[in-house]
């Protein structure tokens, strides 16, 4: 199973680390960004996941995986905003694409 790290696309921070949810190990990307959501209370939003970055101002995140190869590539996030932590994540992480998370229509 999958462990996610979710980037917010505006601020470049680390919103979400699936090893903090019950279950996360089970979650796709998509569903990871609906489980983070839905902890920060945002409701509502269809997510569609892309296999690369659209490099663009999309509301989402960009997904990371952190467990390849039977190992951790960083321990469990704590602090979303230390920048050592998020060069980390970056730089030792698999890059797997970019849910956008868009208001459902009305």
């Amino acid at each position: 199973m999958a462990r996610y790290i979710l980037i917010d696309n505006h601020s470049g921070y680390i919103f979400g680390d699936t090893a903090d949810y019950a279950n996360g190990a089970n979650l796709d990307p998509c569903d990871a960004a609906r489980a983070l959501d839905q902890s920060i209370g945002e409701h509502g939003r269809e997510y569609d996941f892309f296999r690369h970055d659209p490099s663009d101002s999309r509301t989402g995140y960009h997904i990371y995986r952190a467990d390849m190869d039977g190992s951790e590539a960083v321990p469990v996030v704590h602090d979303g905003q230390d920048q050592d932590t998020i060069d980390a994540v970056t730089q030792n992480c698999r890059y797997e694409g970019f849910v956008s998370a868009q208001s459902a229509p009305q």
